[in-house]
């Protein structure tokens, strides 16, 4: 008999049978042949998979897909499920006020992880450790090149202080052409030069060097143990 647990939405339905089968959004992307982005924007309930699609998920995590399509889980096979996940996903906790702003983004192609659009597209709550703490801002990650750390349809919050090395960092770039967004890249700083920029990418893991003439701005991701006063 299936291991039925409490109704959710169709994508955290599908985010919690992944994470008790210790699989990341990658290995869904990989079986369905489509990019890490959409099973994303599923998860976070941005966009909801097609009756096809939710099968074929369905099949790959080993659950009921009528139970699926209910926003339930239930699990075909009960082979070793975790019951606990480390916390590593920066998503806002159910404290304090819905007023950071969430800045609008599209997606910024093969060579970026991003571009902004120029909107605050919604409000998300402010997390406790961050409760006193002016500018501020939440961007939803949409490339998977930071994945595992970051993946897309997680929330991020920039700001606090200057970023330094070892710290996770959001690049805004010069836009190509007047009068549009430049592109935006989640990446780790490594190091800064005079003349350059040098950041840690892990996927595909590699350095890449950014002309300091080229870059806008660079803001700091605030990591969990602020954002939750840990």
């Amino acid at each position: 008999m299936a291991k039925r647990e409490l109704p959710l939405k169709v994508g955290a339905a599908i985010r919690t049978a992944r994470k008790r089968r210790g699989l990341v959004q990658r290995n869904i992307a990989e079986f369905l042949g489509i990019e890490v982005a959409a099973v994303g924007m599923w998860e976070s309930g941005k966009n909801m998979p097609s009756a096809e699609n939710s099968f074929r998920v369905a099949a790959f995590l080993n659950i009921d897909p009528v139970a699926l399509s209910r926003g339930e889980v239930a699990y075909l096979k009960d082979d070793g499920l975790a019951d606990a996940e480390i916390i590593s996903d920066p998503a806002p906790l159910d404290a304090g006020p819905k007023d950071v702003e969430m800045l609008g983004v599209t997606y910024g192609g093969d060579d970026g992880d991003f571009q902004f659009n120029g909107e605050v597209t919604e409000y998300v709550r402010r997390p406790p450790g961050i409760a006193n703490v002016k500018n501020v801002f939440a961007l939803y990650v949409l490339s998977d090149s930071m994945a595992p750390r970051y993946e897309p349809g997680e929330v991020i919050y920039c700001g606090t202080r200057e970023p330094i090395p070892g710290d996770y960092v959001v690049i805004e770039m010069h836009p190509e052409i007047e009068g549009q967004p430049g592109k935006a890249f989640i990446k780790r700083l490594k190091q800064r030069t005079g003349k350059e920029i040098i950041v840690e990418q892990f996927n595909p893991p590699k350095l890449i060097p950014f002309d300091r003439y080229t870059v806008k701005n660079i803001w700091r991701v605030i990591p969990n143990k602020e954002l939750f006063g840990f």
